[in-house]
């Protein structure tokens, strides 16, 4: 039942103005004091309760369905906007990770390309490129990357090509920065995608290209500070596509080394002091390779005088470059994430990925030494099969840093979900698979193929298990291989 109001039998100008009727049988005074029209007063009929129930339930259900059609389009719109913003489009994705990673934080090895999109109206041949090398990084990082997102990765790479082709007809667009970054991000694809060692014209391609372009840019290569770090990219990038494929550094970029030694000082730098050394290891390895350098005497004393440069540089490291020693004690993932129940921390990924690159240098260098040392000079093999252990030992006490974080009171907890940990770990897969190579001692095989199980369950980290899978076929994979494999150009170069 529904009650329509207080029982009332005033007229009904009365009852709107809140006035009290008098009920005059000759009409209300009220209305004749106003000078209105009395329309009279309510019946018994009217002043009873109706039974409305039905008529309130029909409203009612009228007014829900009304609501709940509202709510459910606002629903529709609301879950729209919210996938959209929880799994946006992969070259969203993949461009959010490769700039966290390489250009504006972290590894900052592209950050020349930060500045470069800054400037309006970019060209569409760098948009593309920039796409391309993202999505195939991005794509390298999961164990099965979706189909889609490789298509995607494809179409982004042939548009690029077009695009940057058209861009070098052109005399003017073909010279600036914006071109040769994206053919830098163009072999960067190439080798991220192709991660099998191919042949070194397939692999030089892209380079080559970037080599006549430096040569047609003359000295507008260093005039500007991006001009200069995309040549340096191009020169380190360069070196160590001919390590892979065992060539030697062509010499118009030793001259163009040279150059750029003018405003990267090695003493400020000791990256590009490794690098430079490295280009003369390099080709020294290539002519021993080729058997231009055959005479095993000569191969040991340049290999040992190699060697002592980069102990003699690692030794001029200022003492920020010294890591910070941890003992796990007796935590248990401690002691399972280490050796020897401790790890070392350094300052920064930048010193710890230095420190590793002149490990394998080193190592390097040791395998050829002992080699060709073992039947003449025993003595030298077994000095240099104890460095090679250390080497070895180091590289894996770099990788629990990026693995754990500690608690106030020491205690130990993984920790891989933040880039900087992600990132430091990539560096560190290389390096450590060559220890792992260069190792005679098999508790260090086993617990590299522990760990690195770990990580790929825990932190979901695929190049962890392509590195597992790796080690698992022993000898079968050179470790330029599996440098290759893990795209390693875009995380160490």
């Amino acid at each position: 039942m529904v009650n329509r109001g207080r029982p009332s039998s005033d007229c009904l100008p009365c009852r709107k103005r809140k006035l009290r009727c008098d009920l005059r049988l000759d009409g209300c005074g009220q209305c004749a004091r106003a000078g209105i029209t009395c329309l009279g007063y309510r019946t018994q009929e009217e002043l009873r309760f109706r039974d409305q129930t039905q008529s309130v339930k029909h409203k009612a259900e009228q007014r829900r369905r009304a609501q709940t059609a509202t709510y459910q389009e606002l629903k529709v719109e609301s879950d729209a906007l919210l996938l959209q913003a929880v799994h946006p489009g992969w070259d969203v994705l993949a461009k959010q990770d490769f700039f966290t990673n390489f250009v504006f934080g972290l590894a900052r090895s592209y950050d020349a390309l930060g500045m470069l999109i800054q400037a309006p109206n970019l060209p569409d041949h760098l948009v593309a490129s920039v796409d391309a090398a993202s999505l195939a990084f991005f794509a390298l990082r999961q164990f099965s990357p979706p189909r889609d997102m490789m298509k995607l990765a494809t179409e982004r790479y042939i548009a690029a090509l077009h695009l940057v082709n058209a861009a070098l007809a052109d005399p003017v667009a073909s010279l600036a920065d914006v071109t040769l970054q994206s053919v830098l991000l163009l072999d960067l694809y190439e080798k991220l995608v192709s991660r099998r060692r191919a042949s070194p014209e397939s692999r030089m391609r892209h380079m080559n290209g970037a080599v006549s372009l430096i040569r047609a840019r003359g000295k507008g290569n260093l005039q500007t500070y991006v001009g200069r770090r995309l040549t340096q990219r191009l020169y380190t990038t360069l070196v160590i596509s001919c390590a892979v494929s065992g060539m030697r550094i062509p010499d118009e970029m030793e001259r163009l080394r040279v150059d750029l030694g003018l405003y990267f000082k090695v003493e400020d730098d000791p990256k590009w002091a490794l690098t430079t050394l490295n280009e003369q290891i390099i080709n020294f390895t290539s002519d021993v390779q080729s058997g231009k350098i055959s005479c095993q005497d000569q191969i040991l004393t340049q290999a040992s005088e190699f060697h002592r440069l980069i102990g003699k540089m690692e030794d001029e490291l200022p003492s920020c470059w010294t890591p910070l020693r941890i003992f796990v004690g007796n935590n248990t993932l401690g002691r399972r994430l280490t050796r020897a129940g401790s790890y070392d921390v350094y300052d920064s990924l930048y010193f710890t990925q230095v420190r590793n690159v002149i490990r394998t240098a080193r190592l390097n260098l040791l395998l050829m030494i002992e080699r060709y040392a073992a039947a003449k000079e025993p003595d030298l093999a077994m000095s240099t099969r104890r460095s090679i252990e250390t080497d070895a030992q180091a590289i894996c006490d770099s990788l629990a840093q990026y693995l754990v974080s500690r608690d106030e009171k020491g205690a130990l907890a993984w920790d891989l979900i933040s880039p900087m940990q992600q990132l430091g770990t990539y560096t560190v897969l290389f390096p450590l698979y060559l220890a792992t190579q260069a190792s005679r001692d098999m508790r260090l095989h086993g617990w590299a193929q522990d760990v690195l199980g770990l990580v790929a369950d825990v932190g979901g980290l695929a190049m962890a298990q392509r590195t597992t899978e790796a080690l698992k076929q022993n000898a079968e994979l050179s470790s330029w291989d599996v440098y290759t494999m893990l795209g390693s150009y875009a995380i160490a170069a």
